[in-house]
């Protein structure tokens, strides 16, 4: 049986993958949307504050054009979620593109509306992980 928390899980996965590849603005703006301020997101085993993440994240974006592919599978469980999903990453330097399969655990919070369920904390694993050269 779904419940309302659980279904409005789905919708936020759902309206990240739609709305993903649209730049790093549009992804700033969604980030005030899907996490809470004190959000954590984990990422090569880095637990980052959600501005860590924000400006990381920034950095791939100057670095690389990032593309998301094909969404794979959701699974949600109460307050949880897992996703799996293709990026396509194509380094801005040398043209290099690569398809990185990745996966996120993701803990979420219910909230009244119209704040709805945003994230507590999450996890990233992929299997070709990013680094920005300095």
């Amino acid at each position: 049986m779904n419940t309302q928390l659980e279904d409005a899980i789905r919708a936020r996965f759902a309206k990240g993958f739609s709305e993903w590849n649209q730049g790093y603005e549009a992804w700033l703006e969604w980030c005030d949307t899907l996490y809470e301020p004190d959000a954590h997101y984990n990422i090569y085993s880095n637990r980052l504050t959600l501005q860590q993440y924000k400006d990381m994240m920034g950095q791939f974006f100057g670095a690389f054009d990032i593309e998301l592919g094909d969404f794979h599978n959701m699974i949600v469980d109460g307050d949880w979620g897992a996703i799996r999903y293709v990026v396509y990453i194509t380094n801005k330097a040398t043209g290099e593109r690569i398809e990185q399969n990745t996966m996120e655990f993701v803990h979420f919070k219910d909230n009244p509306e119209p704040v709805g369920a945003r994230v507590i904390e999450g996890w990233a694993l992929s299997d070709k992980p990013l680094a920005v050269e300095h």
